[in-house]
This record gives structure tokens, sequence and C-alpha cells, in this order.
């Protein structure tokens, strides 16, 4: 039965996406059919100064567990333990506390429609009432009326989802730019001052590692272990950790003091003749996109953003990433195929407004966290 759940593909559509919307991970199994005994209507915590009982955090536990059965059926087992699940039981509850209070409402005849649209339900001639019962039964095992409740709180939050992104909207111009980043490609010249290149040109005395070590002792703190408390261990013990240490700020010194040399340079010098006279390396990349790595220079992103901003044979400001500092200039860019941008172009730019949607609603849910304290 949850192969079934997984493999129909309507629910990608229509139920997955709203379990997607809802909760962004999913919690334990956690509700029974028991009686509301001392420990279940005992307070456990409070959101905005109302109080939730320990029955009704079950409840919202039980909730998304079902979201999370129709968003993955019998995978459920191997990725739940990765998820952080209690957590995501109080977040559904902080949504329908806000959803409460815009006083946001949902009919049964909205209940029953997506009942009866749900693929989990249906034969050929459609809706199947037996086809629900047991699937209720032995698969989401619980009973009709506290599934249609649930189902009732997922189509609330989804109303509050909509007015809390209703208002996001996507020009062309804005999808034409996204769309770019991902498929254009192009080239640059650059000079490069790496922490490599000068590593191996400094040779700390002994005199200087341990200078290094008294001014930078923090650095080297080993975090506590079994009954032994956070400590920092002597020089002659992590001696060479030390050594690689120096090297390493001292080759980035080194490497920054060599592109602003540079740099000056380029005030007065062709870009590869600046880049021989300050003893730094200049070379051209093959064409790139703004997501992956530029050989020999690491994550394309920063080259990419800064390429696109410069016009032709102007030099960009100093760059710098993990690897060291860059000076760059824009070789040429790959023609644009605008053909194919118009074909995907609808579909890119649902895409595209969906994940800025669910971006906007993420910083919405943790606002509404941080005032529930």
């Amino acid at each position: 039965m949850l192969k079934i759940l997984r493999n129909k593909k309507t629910a990608k559509k229509v139920w997955i996406g709203l379990a997607i919307i809802i909760i962004p991970a999913f919690a334990l199994w956690g509700f029974g059919g028991a009686m509301r005994t001392r420990q279940e209507t005992a307070i456990i915590g409070k959101i905005s100064g109302h109080n939730v009982s320990n029955l009704e955090f079950k409840e919202s536990l039980a909730a998304v567990k079902t979201s999370a059965i129709m968003q993955f059926g019998d995978k459920l087992p191997e990725i739940e333990k990765y998820l952080n699940l209690p957590s995501q039981a109080w977040e559904r509850l902080i949504l329908l506390y806000e959803a409460k209070k815009r006083k946001i409402n949902v009919s049964d005849k909205e209940v029953i429609e997506l009942i009866q649209s749900a693929p989990y339900f249906r034969n050929k001639s459609g809706f199947d009432n037996k086809i629900y019962v047991q699937t209720l039964r032995y698969v989401f095992r619980l009973q009709p009326r506290t599934f249609e409740e649930q189902m009732r709180q997922s189509l609330i939050l989804a109303k509050l989802y909509q007015q809390a992104t209703d208002k996001i909207k996507l020009s062309d111009d804005q999808i034409r730019q996204e769309y770019l980043k991902i498929n254009e490609e192009l080239s640059i010249y650059y000079i490069s001052s790496l922490f490599s290149d000068f590593t191996k040109k400094i040779k700390p005395k002994e005199k200087e590692i341990a200078s290094f070590f008294e001014k930078n002792k923090s650095m080297f703190k080993e975090p506590p272990v079994k009954d032994k408390p956070e400590s920092i261990p002597e020089l002659k013990q992590i001696k060479n950790k030390v050594k690689d240490a120096l090297m390493k700020e001292g080759a980035q010194k080194i490497a920054q003091s060599k592109i602003k040399e540079c740099a000056e340079k380029l005030k007065k010098r062709e870009f590869n003749r600046a880049a021989s006279a300050s003893g730094l390396k200049s070379g051209q990349t093959a064409f790139f996109k703004a997501s992956g790595q530029v050989e020999n220079l690491g994550e394309a992103r920063i080259f990419w953003d800064n390429a696109k901003k410069l016009r032709d044979k102007e030099i960009s400001g100093i760059l710098s990433n993990d690897k060291g500092y860059y000076i760059i200039k824009l070789k040429s860019i790959k023609p644009f195929d605008e053909n194919k941008f118009l074909k995907e172009k609808n579909d890119f730019g649902e895409k595209l407004l969906s994940a800025k949607k669910n971006e906007v609603f993420a910083k919405f849910t943790e606002e509404l966290k941080k005032k529930a304290q």
C-alpha cells in the first residue's frame, strides 16, 4: 500500500506539494486513541502565552507523521532518523496558532473535495469509500474523523501560506536574470595571488612559533571529552599544527600585500605585465556558468557575478575566496540562446516563483517562532 502512495504521480501536484508547503520536515508517530489522562492534559509548553498540552502536541506529531507518509511512502523509515521531528511538530502548532489569530477557516466542503481528489483513495471510477477506510486503517492507522481534522488543519496552513506569500511576484526581467545565472556562460582573464604560492617561502624559527602560540592559544583549544574538560595542549604536543597555522597566516598576509601591489601597477601597466611585475600568476579561463567550479580558482559564483558587472576592458577590484586573492577582467560571453529561453520561460518562472515563496514563508515562520518563544 505504501508503494502505491509513493508511485502516484498525481500526488506530486496536490498532496505532496501540500505537505511540502505546510511543513519542511516531519515528526514521530505519537498519537494513539487513548483517553485523556492526566499526563495527556498536562501542560508541556507555551506558544505566545497559550498553554500547549501533552495531548495537543501528540496530535501535532500524528499530523506531521501523516504528511510524512504522504510524501515519502515506504521510504520514510530510511530518512526519518535524519529529521528534527519534534521541532516540526511545534512548528505546526505555532503556524496553526497564527492561522487562528487571522481567523482562517476551512469548510467541510473543502475538506471533502481535498480527500476525494487524493489518488490514494480512488479507483478507475473515482473516489472509493472502501479504499479510503482501508487506507486509513492499514497505512495511516487513523480513524476517519482524526484524518479529516488533520486535512482541515493542512488546508488552513495552506491558506496561511497563501496569505503570507500572495504579494510575491516576479517580473519578466527578474526571470530572465535568474535564468541567465543558471545558463549563461562566460570566460575571464585573471590575476591570482594564492596562499599556497607563498606558504613554501615561509620558514618560521622556533622563537616565532613559540611567540605565535603564546599570542593565539585560543586557536588551539581542544573540546571537552570524557572526564576531560576543554584544554590547551602544550606547545611540544602540537608544534607542527602551530607551525602550519603560522605559515598559513603569513602566506595570507603576503598574498594580500602582493595583490594590492598589483592593483596599483594596473593603473599604469597592461594586465599580464602588472601581474608579472608583482610576481603573480595570470591566465584565462574556459567558459563557465555561475554554478560549479572554475579550474584553479574555486567556486564560480564570485567570479561570474563580478565579471557580469564589468564593461569591456574594465578591471575588477580585489576579490577573495578561501584560496587567495584575485583581479579579473571579462574576456567574453557565450551568445545566449533566446529561443531556448522563450520555450522554457514559463516553466522556469513557475519554479522560481515557488522557490521565492518558500523562502519568504520560511522567514515568516522563523519570525513566528521567535515571537512564540
